[in-house]
């Protein structure tokens, strides 16, 4: 593993793959900061000396313009994390990076993109493929759509938790690269 140390990273989205991404991170020394609605997976990740915090905005306030992972199963889940007052886009600090890592539709990825660049950040579509035994050992499978320039902000951080990346494109690329199921 890499060195992390002194990364700010925010993480959204802690089930059966979100969880082993974020302890790689965290176990390279990255500072992470992360929230979970789940009291259960709250509780886990406390014990994993996560710094967890009770809602996206409060994560935010903490990376400031780093980078936020979002690792989330459903769009009604990223709506609720993106949206409300107290969501990522309530304060959105410019040059932020937002980083989908999970399967979304490539016009959600679109509307999600608009919605964070109106803040001054940046979104970046890169679906995760893999299981949550890749996921431990860092052999996720990435296609990440977005800015080059972000694209190589976010790439020592993808190292670490995937073998196979690539940069396909402009927003939404990657999850057009993505086999639907």
């Amino acid at each position: 593993m890499g060195s992390l140390t002194g990364v700010s990273v925010g993480f959204l989205g802690l089930g059966e793959v979100g969880r082993p991404v974020l302890r790689r991170l965290k176990a390279c020394g990255a500072s992470v900061h992360a929230t979970s609605r789940s009291p259960a997976l709250r509780y886990k990740m406390a014990r994993d000396a996560v710094d967890l915090y009770k809602t996206p905005g409060e994560v935010n306030d903490r990376v400031k313009n780093g980078i936020i992972f979002l690792m989330l199963s459903k769009q009604s889940l990223i709506d609720a994390f993106l949206n409300g007052e107290d969501g990522l886009l309530a304060n959105l600090n410019p040059g932020a990076l937002v980083i989908d890592l999970g399967q979304t539709s490539p016009e959600a990825t679109q509307r999600y993109a608009k919605l964070v660049e109106e803040k001054g950040g940046h979104w970046m579509d890169a679906p995760a493929l893999g299981s949550e035994q890749d996921s431990l050992e860092g052999r996720l499978s990435i296609r990440a759509g977005g800015r080059s320039e972000d694209f190589e902000r976010a790439r020592p951080l993808l190292a670490e938790i995937a073998r196979d990346i690539k940069h396909v494109g402009e927003v939404g690329s990657g999850q057009a690269a993505v086999p639907t199921s």
